[in-house]
Order: C-alpha cells, then structure tokens, then sequence
C-alpha cells in the first residue's frame, strides 16, 4: 500500500502470512542446525549422566582427551587409594588446567581440570570439590 506523505512516497509494507511462517521457519531450521552441530549448551550440568557413571563423553571426545593429556607427566597417587568416579582425590594430586584445545572441541569440560595417573588413566576432576567426574583409559583414548 502507498501513502503520500508530502512529495515523498511511503511504501508501507504489512506483513503477510507467508512471510511470517517463512520467519518461523528459519528461526526453527537455525535452531535444529545449532542442536546438529552440537553447539554448546549453557544448562549443562556436572551430575552423573542417565546413560552411565561419567559425564557421557563419546569417543570422540576421549580420543581428544588422551591425544591432548595423554603426554603429561603422571601424577602418584598414594598407596591404597582407588581412583573411581564420584571418589574425592587426595590434596597430593596436582590437577593440571584441562587444555584450550580441548575446551574448544568439547565445551562440557570448560570448568574441569585433569590429572594423569601412573597407569595411563586420566582423570577428568571437578577442582571445587576434587571429585572425579569421569576417567579416561588409556585403551579408550586411542581406540
């Protein structure tokens, strides 16, 4: 529709129905294609997954791990102590900052840290209660 206003044309354009659901169908396609890809997602928590103890890493995601920690120096662990999920690690582990190349591929491990033990195991701790959320062997990192 046209309106004059002066010597000045203005097109005033009212949204049509097609253009509409053409709207909706784009903001629905964006948000399947960022679930697809995998983007991270800001309600992540830090419990134990549905599926298993761990935080449901893939193995993809260990391959990364163990290509990326795989190499630092081993941490010992005193004698008798069994390092499982859930278990809190002893002050004498020095947990290592999870590195950037591994927060970039695998954005649920941003705020954890790591620790190599003596027998290729890499634990993946949270550092405010120095618990161990997940493990990752040696024979799943190079699987």
């Amino acid at each position: 529709m046209k309106r004059f206003c002066g010597s000045v044309v203005i097109n005033r354009i009212t949204p049509t129905w097609n253009s509409v659901m053409l709207h909706w169908r784009l903001v629905c396609a964006a948000v399947i294609f960022s679930m697809i890809l995998g983007l991270p997602v800001h309600a992540q928590t830090t419990a134990v997954s549905p599926t298993g103890p761990g935080l449901g890493l893939t193995q993809d995601h260990k391959r990364t791990i163990y290509r990326e920690i795989g190499s630092q120096q081993p941490q010992r662990v005193p004698d008798g102590t069994a390092m499982e999920i859930g278990k809190e690690i002893p002050d004498s582990i020095m947990l290592n900052e999870m590195p950037i190349s591994v927060k970039d591929q695998i954005g649920l491990l941003r705020d954890f840290k790591s620790a190599k033990l003596p027998d290729e195991k890499i634990l993946i701790v949270d550092p405010a209660k120095r618990q161990v959320v997940d493990i990752v062997t040696k024979d799943e990192g190079t699987r």
